[in-house]
């Protein structure tokens, strides 16, 4: 009896076979670069950040795939940067923000991300235009009207390069030890996503054929500024209204954490989409629907008795908000990589003669470190007019002011999903949008690489500046001693714990006695259950905490014993050897001298 094959390989699909192949690649690359980033951050290998492993795996995948099957073409529609990896991306900052820090240093995340914002996209738009205009450094595409085009494909790439992204400075400045400029930073960050999408959205309205402007005219700048708070406005109140039917409704869902879960991020999409469909700002909604969900939903879980199940399920939702944003992110860096060296941008005939080189440069040396520091500045010296007596454990230092203007530097992948969906064909139809996507790409993977990687060295001498400050004015030195045996990073957590803002108590009363009470089902008379369960939460981290802090200590003296130890058994070792040394060294002389005794010897028998 003849049994055949069990498979068929004539039969096999090959379409199916290779779409199994891509798809088995890029887990395994994407498995890879999980890894290898858990392993860079447990070696605390500060060259590469979580950002840098997916953007140098896309450069390699993209220098592969020049020569191989695949350079046929991988590449990737703009929606599914826009409607796809974007949201869930802002979803997971307004969703993950903590409250009450962004309430005690509200002052500098507004004054830096909304005044610092706006200053630094005219101060680059203003040095881009310029550089444009003057054609010193690079010669621009001969076959365009240089009036026309370049005014709004560089007032575009200002507004998109605008944007920065906190990644890198977070997991540098982590929020144990520094959590004044860890709030600050993604607070920050926070509202520059919003200002910046706001502004590129303006950009490409004012931008179509019908509603073109003459630039000489002195309202139009007036116009601009009303359309981009259009934007704002309409996107504050339909992440208003959605996150508030979605805490209401919760109430109606079945009790399932999965179902509850997949729920809000439906409601986060539609918020997004719903503004993008009538082109208003869909990362303001997103993001004003994120932080109310973060605040009221956890009250409003149906048919939870215990509040520990319910503060278990609110985890369950930030774990799974920050696992879909950790992918998004990782895909885009390591499209970013893949784009730099793919034919789809290298191959354009526009960027031949190397002509977009010295614009890159200029602006990732000169124009970007320029507009920031400038930026920077302005805000601080507004912030210090404005409130003089600010608590010293809320101010900003020089050299805190240092470490927030070169982390800033850092562009992400906001800027890059900006220039992705771009949907004016007045800027895409030109000559000028590959030389506008070429800078934004290699401005993220210079910046990313090269700024991010040297970004712990500059914290590190920006905090052993304070601490020799900090030494020489203080009398007691011991406490300061032992923090910096833990960690570079030196910062007063006992003061800024105690400092508190006059608007943050302004501002929940209001939370606590009108918006509470319309949100949260049954609030005034669950209101002694629900702060008697926050204060056993508050002890249990408090308690974790200490325990943490009891292991690490054990851990520490553990380490000290086994060191003294093997000291104690180096200098056991050292002192046998001695020993062995000098019996050595004695029996040589006790040799060596009866040798030296025969000639004397023999000459005495000789006379």
């Amino acid at each position: 009896m003849v049994f055949g094959s069990p498979v068929n390989f004539q039969e096999i699909n090959e379409e199916a076979l290779v779409t199994g192949g891509i798809v088995m690649v890029f887990a395994l690359i994407f498995g890879t670069i999980a890894i290898l980033q858990t392993y860079c951050e447990h070696h605390h290998i500060s060259v590469m950040r979580e950002a840098s492993v997916p953007i140098l795996f896309g450069l390699f995948f993209g220098l592969i795939t020049i020569l191989g099957y695949f350079s046929q073409g991988i590449y990737f529609d703009s929606r599914i940067f826009s409607f796809a990896l974007l949201p869930i991306i802002v979803f997971k900052e307004g969703y993950c923000l903590n409250k009450q820090h962004f309430m005690k240093n509200y002052f500098y995340v507004l004054i830096y991300g909304i005044f610092g914002t706006i200053v630094q996209f005219l101060i680059s738009f203003g040095l881009t235009q310029s550089l444009v205009s003057s054609s010193i450094f690079w010669s621009p595409p001969e076959d365009q009207k240089q009036d026309d085009y370049s005014f709004f494909a560089t007032m575009f790439f200002s507004a998109c390069i605008t944007s920065k992204d906190s990644a890198v400075s977070l997991s540098v400045l982590e929020f144990e030890h520094a959590p004044k400029l860890h709030s600050i930073i993604f607070g920050e960050q926070i509202i520059n996503d919003v200002i910046v999408f706001a502004l590129s959205s303006t950009t490409q309205r004012y931008n179509n054929e019908n509603v073109r402007f003459e630039r000489d005219n002195w309202y139009n700048f007036l116009i601009f500024i009303a359309l981009t708070l259009a934007q704002l406005l309409v996107g504050l109140i339909v992440g208003l209204l959605t996150g508030n039917s979605t805490i209401l409704i919760f109430r109606c869902i079945s009790e399932h954490s999965s179902v509850l879960t997949i729920f809000t991020i439906y409601c986060a999409y539609f918020a997004f989409s719903f503004c993008e469909a009538f082109d208003f700002c869909g990362v303001m909604a997103v993001l004003i629907c994120g932080i109310m969900m973060s605040h009221y939903q956890t009250y409003n879980l149906p048919k939870l008795s215990a509040n520990s199940s319910k503060y278990k399920i609110n985890r369950l939702f930030r774990i799974t908000v920050k696992a879909l944003a950790y992918a998004s992110e990782t895909f885009i860096y390591f499209y970013i990589g893949f784009a730099v060296t793919a034919t789809e941008i290298n191959n354009q005939d526009y960027l031949k003669g190397f002509t977009v080189y010295p614009f890159v440069l200029l602006q990732f040396f000169v124009i970007q470190p320029m507009a920031r520091f400038l930026s920077m500045l302005l805000s601080q010296m507004l912030a210090i007019l404005i409130q003089k007596d600010q608590k010293h454990a809320l101010k900003i230092n020089l050299y805190e002011f240092l470490i927030l203007c070169y982390s800033g530097l850092i562009k992400g992948v906001i800027a890059y999903a900006l220039i992705c969906e771009v949907d004016s064909e007045f800027v895409k139809s030109t000559h000028y949008y590959p030389y506008i996507n070429f800078a934004t790409l290699y401005l993220i993977f210079g910046t990313t690489l090269f700024i991010g990687g040297s970004l712990k060295y500059v914290t590190e001498w920006a905090y052993s500046r304070m601490d020799q400050q900090h030494l020489t004015e203080s009398s007691d030195n011991s406490g300061i001693k032992s923090n910096l045996k833990q960690t570079f990073i030196r910062e007063d957590i006992k003061a800024y714990e105690s400092a508190t803002q006059n608007k943050q108590k302004w501002f929940k009363n209001i939370d606590e006695n009108y918006i509470k009470p319309f949100l949260i089902y049954n609030y005034l008379e669950r209101k002694q259950d629900i702060l008697t369960a926050k204060k056993l939460k508050k002890n249990k981290h408090a308690m974790e905490k200490q325990l943490e802090e009891e292991m690490q200590m054990y851990e520490e003296s553990v380490r000290e014993r086994r060191e003294k130890q093997e000291m104690k058994k180096m200098a056991k070792k050292s002192k046998l050897t001695n020993l062995e040394l000098d019996s050595g060294a004695e029996e040589e002389e006790e040799e060596e001298s009866p040798k030296n005794n025969h000639p004397h010897e023999n000459q005495n028998n000789h006379h």
